[in-house]
């Protein structure tokens, strides 16, 4: 839509258009089909590619809307590793809109947040298509196939000057716990990771129905609770758009974060402890209801009515620079521990360290590494050994799953503030936490953009 309208739009025409637009309701049916990632305090239309469409972004703007069209496209190739040498890319363009319901309706501290997320890219991801065998995609954003889903549909209010903060409605986990930047192209390093150890709630650009309060307990730490509705039906490529609820909710996911902002040395941190409980359950990797170990009872494993998990994630600056304070190193860490027995990643630790604006001359580019390690359950590995000591042959034995190792690094090319290029190279030791895979090399580029 915006696309076709985009030539058309001069100012007389935006002048005749203009008794419409400060209908509130026509504003707000109009903001549904754009989007912005979320609201700003220092909006700056020339940091879209399509500017300020000759007024329109800005005046919308002052009626309480932004958004826009982000545009992000994945590809790789596995220099080695794998069954065969090959490529493999995935995008996504997702509508985002922001809405200030103080600007729009006159609703003090509330607003509201709508994005949908379409997928597309090769039929299969490079992990499968290479057969590389690692327990993470190397290429995140092909998660969750392609399809076009509603990835958030949220309601937020702020209570005693942002003291408390209330939400509402459609949105992913990692949008309010456990979430972190999710620049890395490698799934190890993206985003919140405890749900996707587990098969507990889901990330963008999945949905689900959920709440969640903020209580801001002092300058420098909060506490976070919420409630996910858990229900399977949302993955399914027929639900994408239903903007109520599939059957088959079969539990909620309860989880608990501790928030600490300190400042060390005029340094800035984020320090995040986490804590989540699901209802809905999961089967036992390996054991039966008798107890016994399923791979030599050749039984039905059982199936555990709960789970749960905690995690821990600190983002700090450690360095910056006199002249230009925004450049400078940064460092980060996430581990999570996940049930045993009902989880292969059973915990992981990741470490990464960044420079922000390498050289004066690209203040706004980004260099990082990091290393991942993700230790599979002991619970599953010892049932392994249990059943290759027992009854395995050589031809018939089960691969003895441990570590998996990957290390990434990548150079973020900021062009302009709406266009960035970024190649990232991975490289995985033990893939699929198994000697019996050779390491992989892969070879990535992203290209990110915001009309």
């Amino acid at each position: 839509m915006l696309f076709i309208a985009y030539p058309y739009l001069n100012q007389p025409l935006l002048s005749r258009m203009t008794p419409l637009i400060n209908k509130h309701a026509s504003l707000f049916l109009f903001s549904i089909f754009f989007s912005m990632s979320a609201m700003s305090a220092d909006f700056n239309a020339d940091h879209y590619l399509f500017g300020d469409l000759n007024g329109l972004r800005s005046q919308l703007h002052e009626q309480g809307i932004d958004f826009s069209l982000n545009y992000t496209n994945e590809s790789g190739y596995n220099l080695a590793g794998g069954s065969r040498h090959t490529s493999a890319f995935a995008d996504e363009t997702s509508i985002r809109t922001a809405v200030d319901l103080n600007k729009f309706w006159g609703l003090d501290g509330a607003h509201f947040y709508f994005a949908v997320n379409m997928r597309g890219g090769s039929r299969d991801n490079l992990n499968s298509q290479a057969e590389l065998g690692q327990l993470k995609q190397s290429l995140e954003i092909y998660g969750r196939g392609r399809v076009t889903r509603i990835s958030e549909l949220r309601y937020q209010q702020l209570f005693w000057d942002g003291a408390w903060e209330f939400n509402i409605g459609r949105m992913g986990v990692s949008s309010q716990f456990g979430g972190r930047e999710c620049e890395f192209m490698s799934l190890s390093f993206c985003g919140a990771q405890f749900n996707k150890q587990s098969a507990t709630g889901y990330n963008w650009p999945v949905s689900q129905w959920a709440a969640s309060l903020r209580v801001q307990l002092s300058d420098d730490w909060a506490v976070k609770a919420g409630v996910f509705q858990r229900n399977p039906g949302f993955l399914k490529r027929s639900q994408g758009l239903n903007f109520l609820s599939p059957h088959g909710t079969i539990g909620m996911m309860w989880p608990v974060e501790l928030q600490w902002t300190p400042i060390f040395a005029g340094l800035p941190g984020t320090w995040k402890l986490g804590y989540w409980y699901d209802t809905a359950g999961a089967a036992d990797l390996v054991t039966d209801a008798q107890g016994n170990n399923s791979f030599i009872s050749g039984e039905e494993v059982r199936y555990h009515g709960s789970m749960n998990g905690s995690y821990l994630i600190i983002d700090q600056r450690l360095t910056q620079l006199a002249d230009d304070p925004a450049r400078g190193w940064a460092a980060y860490l996430y581990a999570d521990l996940n049930d045993p027995d009902t989880t292969e990643v059973s915990r992981q630790l990741s470490l990464g360290v960044s420079y922000l604006g390498p050289f004066a001359s690209r203040p706004h580019d980004k260099w990082s590494v990091a290393l991942a390690y993700l230790h599979v359950s002991d619970h599953l590995s010892d049932a392994e050994r249990a059943y290759n000591g027992l009854l395995a042959t050589d031809a018939t034995g089960k691969a003895i799953l441990t570590d998996e190792e990957t290390l990434a690094t990548y150079y973020k090319f900021q062009l302009t503030p709406a266009l960035a290029v970024q190649p990232e190279l991975q490289y995985t030791h033990n893939p699929g936490a198994t000697s019996r895979n050779d390491d992989t090399l892969v070879i990535a580029l992203k290209i990110d953009a915001v009309f």
